[in-house]
């Protein structure tokens, strides 16, 4: 990514996850940056994300994909496609976690549709900035 997108967006929004195996989780996003987005899952999603809680495989971060789906102003979602490594996970209660995601990339109209989001829900008249 070559922007650093400032502000935070503490709102639900619909999500999926893609795990490297090729699995759907539909989850919750209940905290969008510039940087990355947690998710809140049950125990069984978290597990089916990330296989007896291990993010690294071969020696490498997990890989997965996620759409987001932003309200566009105008009644409608939008998806915002990506790809994440997970940063941590946080045990919430007995059945649930909650899932830190940050960005690696993400397609050029997404990181467009990340932007004016962020922009419009954080009320910020510059939400990015050039690193």
């Amino acid at each position: 990514m070559e922007k650093k997108i400032y502000g935070r967006v503490s709102e639900k929004l619909p999500a999926t996850i893609f795990n490297e195996g090729g699995s759907e989780l539909h989850v919750t996003a209940v905290e969008t940056t510039g940087d990355g987005v947690n998710v809140l899952c049950d125990i069984y999603q978290r597990d089916a994300i990330a296989p007896g809680g291990n993010f690294v495989i071969g020696g490498r971060p997990m890989r997965l994909s996620i759409a987001l789906n932003l309200p566009d102003g105008e009644g409608q979602n939008v998806p915002v496609q990506a790809k994440c490594h997970i940063a941590y996970a946080r045990r919430l209660s007995k059945e649930q976690c909650m899932i830190c995601m940050r960005y690696v990339e993400i397609e050029n109209n997404s990181l467009n549709r990340l932007v004016s989001y962020i922009s419009k829900s954080a009320g910020f008249n510059q939400a990015h900035r050039p690193i």
